[in-house]
């Protein structure tokens, strides 16, 4: 999904107004020092819902009462107002869908009047995600849980500073936060649209049935290594009640005789007819049990409904936000009347009535469908786990029902040794029963070849995705192509080509391997270098992006002064004395051109490749004649130029 800057603006709060409008493609603010310029990407960062903000105290922050940026998002627009930190609501945010842009072009303050100011958390921002794809709540991998995924796991893609465009030890932003950097590279392939919120399930579901398997197997076999001892068990079970009735039992009784007798053991003469609390208990049971089933059967019918009607409700709900969105026209009017003769005109008053209703019922429809539009994953998760529940309160119950325990019993109600004797035999025969039926290899088999049934569905269902070694692979070819082929458009110092670069998205590692060395960042040993390394993987990463539809990672990419590698201190060739100062800034020029041209080439490249044309802001204090087609601002601090 495309998503680019269409407006920054800030207000005071008098309701002046500063503004940079930007396009597709390539756009250069170039300027004096303090103008601002590197102040766009922390307002941006800041419209982006981070925790904080990071705008230089000063003029900006001195003016600012509301923060503003306008994403395009395909073929609407969401603007994003955020009050500035002083105002005491940097929790809170505006949200508004606008699917003509001439409404917002010229946006003012009072524009803002009508819409409501809500919590970032768990509001404004998810309605963003959700409108850019990201549906994800709960990523987990194997060993941790790295909680919801956000926007704010996207924008290390999006932002390469002052300190970082060229830095020999980091490449990307933030990402000296451990946990964020972990987050970030295990959400990969959801970022990048390839996996989602059920992938992750069914993987989770594949390595619990696994796992169950396995155990199974293994009780299987303790099983089959117990056979020999169970003749015996079953021998000492039964002797004890023969010994209370005074018989004999047989000697060399074979196993199958021995479980004959065990499950039908002789009574005494005259049957008790008194009920024990051991057979109420039964019933009681037998009652829980039924609940249970019940319980069991209509969680199973809500998990099937809701995966079966989950899938389209988004797009439902955007397409009505839309719909709401492009409805102009004014019914304050109650009734209207003939201005000639002031006799009241019913056929447009009707007209203007239906308006109404449609209206109301299109925000009645809203409210609905935003219920529908959130993940249901949660919701399934939970089910599930209260499914398994009762399952296992479904297996206990019937444990206890099979196994009479004598502390369920009343034995003060049981009169006489006959009672005593027909009580033992429950005891015994449900003893013997289960002594079986824990040894019975067919119950384990049973539920093995369930366990593998389970197992064959998930993977079925796993099938639809592409496979995450599949995706490594392919993903890191194609950083790796990219990378090669721009790098060897930029200035790479001589001596370490040919260029051949990798990255590991398993853990985002860089080299460069050069005569069957690997040669880290921080070893290459030039501002050159480590400029071409930074501008060949992000706009490799660009690429990426772009090439995968569904990717909900933002197609722009902030540049702060790629130049200042060559010109570090100043950029204006009148301020040299040196002529050999001026050669080199000749030459310096021409590589920074080569910067601007090579950015302009790989827009349209994607462009081309992807049908989407992604966006590059370069901030810059560099200026020449050359690249001057690409410069939307030019603020000279002289002239009274700069964002404020």
């Amino acid at each position: 999904m495309s998503t680019t800057i269409k407006q920054i603006v800030v207000f005071s709060n008098t309701g002046s107004k500063r503004f940079v409008p930007f396009e597709d493609g390539l756009n250069i603010i170039t300027g004096d020092s303090k103008t601002g310029k590197s102040a766009l990407i922390e307002i941006i960062d800041y419209c982006l819902f981070s925790s904080r903000s990071s705008v230089p105290v000063g003029k900006i922050i001195d003016f600012t009462e509301l923060f503003v940026v306008i994403y395009k998002v395909s073929d609407y627009y969401i603007v994003i107002g955020r009050p500035a930190p002083k105002t005491g609501n940097m929790r809170s945010a505006y949200l508004k869908i606008e699917t003509d842009y001439k409404v917002i072009e010229d946006i003012k303050y009072d524009y803002f009047n009508d819409i409501s100011l809500k919590p970032i958390k768990n509001d404004v921002q998810n309605d963003f995600e959700e409108l850019l794809g990201l549906s994800l709540k709960k990523l987990e991998s194997d060993y941790e849980s790295f909680g919801k995924l956000s926007i704010r796991d996207t924008v290390s893609f999006l932002f390469q500073h002052q300190n970082l465009i060229a830095n020999k030890h980091a490449l990307f932003y933030r990402f000296d936060d451990l946990v964020k950097r972990k987050r970030v590279i295990q959400a990969l392939p959801v970022l990048l649209g390839v996996a989602d919120s059920e992938y992750y399930q069914l993987v989770k579901l594949i390595k619990e049935t696994e796992r169950k398997i396995i155990a199974e197997q293994k009780v299987l076999e303790r099983i089959q290594q117990k056979t020999t001892n169970q003749a015996e068990n079953i021998r000492d079970q039964i002797q004890i009640y023969y010994t209370m009735l005074d018989l004999t039992l047989k000697e060399g009784l074979s196993l199958r005789e021995l479980k004959k007798i065990g499950l039908n053991l002789p009574i005494p003469p005259k049957i008790l007819t008194d009920q024990t609390k051991s057979f109420t208990k039964v019933a009681q049971l037998e009652n829980e049990r039924e609940v249970l089933y019940v319980e069991k059967n209509e969680i199973e019918n809500a998990i099937s409904s809701l995966q079966s009607n989950s899938g389209d409700s988004l797009d439902y709900a955007k397409h009505l936000r839309q719909t709401k969105a492009k409805q102009n026209y004014n019914t304050s009017k109650s009734e209207l009347s003939c201005p000639l003769c002031d006799n009241s005109v019913s056929h447009i008053n009707e007209n203007i009535n239906k308006l109404n209703d449609s209206k109301n019922k299109l925000i009645e429809e809203l409210t609905k469908v935003n219920t529908f539009s959130k993940d249901s994953t949660q919701i399934i998760e939970k089910f599930r786990l209260d499914r398994k529940s009762i399952t296992s309160k479904v297996k206990s119950i019937s444990k206890s029902i099979e196994i009479l325990t004598k502390e369920n019993i009343d034995i003060e109600k049981i009169k006489g040794k006959r009672e005593s004797i027909i009580h033992q035999k429950g005891v015994l025969e449900t003893t013997i029963k289960h002594l079986l039926e824990s040894n019975d290899l067919s119950k384990f088999t049973s539920d093995l070849i369930g366990l593998k049934e389970e197992l064959k569905s998930y993977n079925k269902q796993l099938l639809k995705y592409k496979d995450l070694k599949l995706f490594k692979s392919e993903t890191e070819l194609f950083i790796k192509t990219q990378m090669d082929r721009i790098a060897s458009k930029l200035d790479f110092e001589e001596e370490l080509k040919p260029i051949n670069f990798h990255f590991n998205i398993d853990d985002f590692s860089f080299y460069h391997k050069h005569n069957s060395e690997k040669i880290r960042l921080d070893e290459m040993g030039s501002g050159a270098n480590w400029l071409a390394c930074h501008l060949s993987l992000f706009l490799s990463f660009l690429h990426l992006s772009c090439s995968n539809p569904n990717s909900i990672i933002p197609t722009f990419l902030m540049i702060d002064q790629p130049s200042q590698v060559y010109f570090p201190r100043t950029a204006k060739k009148t301020e040299l004395n040196d002529p050999e100062e001026k050669v080199e800034f000749d030459v310096n020029i021409e590589r920074v051109k080569d910067i601007f041209k090579v950015l302009s080439e790989e827009i349209e490249l994607i462009h081309e490749n992807t049908n989407t044309k992604p966006q590059i802001i370069v901030l810059e204090h560099a200026k020449e004649d050359d690249f001057e087609e690409y410069i939307i601002r030019d603020w000279i601090k002289s002239e009274g130029g700069g964002l404020i």
